[in-house]
């Protein structure tokens, strides 16, 4: 939780607000402020420059994270300036383009709030600021004279309560302890009484008009006077603002949606983190060097791994279905989509969805036995620097999706004159994190392939990991001794192994070793996404 913030109600937040957003919905961006340090920043950079920032944060977060959010006809003169220009962004093509990334989607709305709300602080002029802060302070003296008005108001229809109350008394002689004349004098100091407090509280509503009368002419000096030049030149102002955060937003959140795709992530997986901790991630990911460079084609593999795996547990058994619980809307059930498209019924339902308690629909398949595991020996030394080393990390984490869609056990090794690094992960569990962390780690040194491929049989004997798939990446560039060469192929025998080796000949290359002991060996060059089906997924 983000340090020395300061505590929000709803009712605070919700107040100011110039969208129809909701209780739900301000509890849910709450939520976000206390685990998001950037959000609670964002208000201490931009309340002194545009007030009532945290409240106009909250209407971009249901601007961009609600289905069908919409803005007030009617809100105060402070509050204007914003309405104008949050509801002309909302009106335009380059909104509905960025709400299509970001409606019910929480890392992708408040990634888009925070872009949004930073371009919007640094676009907005500065003339606009100080005469916001004018509209803002006639506007709390309006309210502050409208409070004032409203107390005298009620002392004079209470005072006049009073005097009915204490004529009636003298008229109809009910006044106990009290002679007839001390009950018509009580009965006219109260009428006096509640005559000032009308004359009182008629000043007061006059002076409460003027304020308010001052709000609005300060608004109208920021806006213009409804229909002339003035106010059309500040609407088209505003709409440019509102389109150039919108496309700086739109590019953001792209940018964010590109990543978890080029990396086969899942939304499930990334609500399992703090969003501060899954936004670093991302980041991370983003800014990867070999990973940027190769990201469209680690995408389309890994969209074909995708297929390819789907299309494998789809023909290996029957297909049950069950019920499980979840925020998968994709794979909601009908009654829960009834009840999220209902006026009745949707505050609930969403309160199901943001508990990750919505009902959902499961298929499984019963698969047949027999899926080994997948053991990806990826070579780091040297002489793999550059694009054999991206093209060795794309097709490593193309195999780690396709053994987490079958639920297959995923070994990697990295190595180089040793074994650098090793983890197994039971079951296809493979996280984000160690994704990145398997892009991230790096050699360098010379060349040992017999190490890498002791350490995979050892794993495949120890773990019991019997029918394994070994990917063996390399450039080749390794000899492997006559000794080791039988010992191992006896192994791989009594073991039924099949070692597919991906040989990265994009520069200096040979095959004459490790056609030695695969069972086969495609060349990475000219590969293709298509071509990699092809040529490695479809041994698995």
């Amino acid at each position: 939780m983000a340090k020395n913030i300061r505590p929000l109600s709803r009712q605070e937040l919700l107040s100011p607000a110039v969208t129809d957003v909701d209780a739900f919905t301000a509890l849910r961006y709450i939520r976000h402020r206390e685990t998001v340090p950037a959000l609670p920043e964002l208000e201490d950079k931009g309340n002194p420059q545009l007030p009532g920032f945290e409240s106009a944060l909250l209407d971009l977060y249901h601007a961009l994270w609600s289905p069908e959010p919409q803005v007030k006809d009617q809100v105060p003169p402070d509050r204007q300036y914003w309405q104008t220009l949050l509801g002309q962004a909302m009106a335009t093509s380059a909104y509905q383009e960025t709400h299509g990334y970001t409606s019910l989607k929480e890392f992708e709305s408040v990634i888009g709030t925070i872009s949004m709300a930073e371009t919007v602080l640094t676009l907005v002029p500065e003339k606009d600021k100080k005469q916001l802060q004018k509209t803002t302070a006639a506007q709390q003296e309006a309210n502050q004279m409208q409070e004032q008005s409203d107390q005298a108001q009620a002392n004079a229809d209470t005072l006049q309560q009073l005097t009915d109350t204490a004529q009636d008394a003298a008229a109809s002689g009910n006044h106990p302890g009290m002679s007839a004349q001390e009950a018509q004098a009580r009965a006219n100091q109260l009428s006096q009484q509640a005559t000032q407090a009308k004359a009182d509280a008629q000043a007061a509503q006059e002076l409460a008009q003027e304020s308010a009368l001052q709000a609005e002419i300060a608004a109208e000096e920021l806006l213009g006077k409804p229909g002339s030049e003035q106010a059309e030149q500040k609407l088209r102002e505003l709409t440019g603002i509102g389109i150039q955060a919108l496309k700086k937003t739109q590019a953001k959140v792209e940018e964010l949606s590109e990543t978890i795709e080029a990396w086969g992530l899942e939304p499930a997986e990334l609500s399992q983190q703090p969003i501060p901790e899954a936004l670093a991630l991302l980041e991370r990911m983003r800014k990867n060097e070999h990973m940027r460079k190769f990201a469209a084609l680690l995408g389309r593999v890994r969209r074909i791994a995708t297929k390819k795996a789907k299309n494998k547990i789809a023909g290996e058994g029957a297909r049950m279905t069950r019920t499980e619980t979840g925020r998968d809307i994709k794979r909601a059930q009908r009654s829960e989509l009834v009840a999220l498209t209902s006026s009745h019924l949707r505050y609930p339902a969403l309160t199901r969805w943001a508990h990750g308690e919505l009902r959902l629909v499961s298929q499984q398949t019963k698969q047949k036995l027999g899926h080994g595991p997948v053991i990806v020996c990826e070579d780091g030394s040297g002489s793999m620097d550059g694009a054999k080393q991206q093209w060795a990390k794309a097709v490593t984490l193309s195999l780690a999706t396709y053994a987490k869609l079958q639920k297959r056990t995923f070994a990697w090794i990295l190595f180089d004159a040793r074994v650098q690094k090793q983890k197994t992960f039971q079951g296809g569990s493979v996280s984000p994190k160690n994704m990145l962390d398997i892009v991230e780690a790096q050699a360098g040194g010379g060349t040992d392939f017999e190490k890498p491929l002791r350490a995979a049989m050892e794993l495949v004997k120890t773990q019991g990991l019997k029918k394994a798939d070994i990917v063996f990446i390399t450039d080749g560039e390794c000899a492997v001794s006559a000794s080791f060469l039988k010992e191992f192929l006896a192994v791989k025998a009594g073991l039924d192994v099949n070692i597919i080796t991906v040989l990265c000949d994009v520069a200096s290359a040979t095959a004459e070793t490790v056609k030695k002991f695969s069972t086969t060996v495609e060349k990475a060059s000219g590969f293709t996404a298509e071509e990699a089906e092809n040529k490695i997924i479809k041994y698995l």
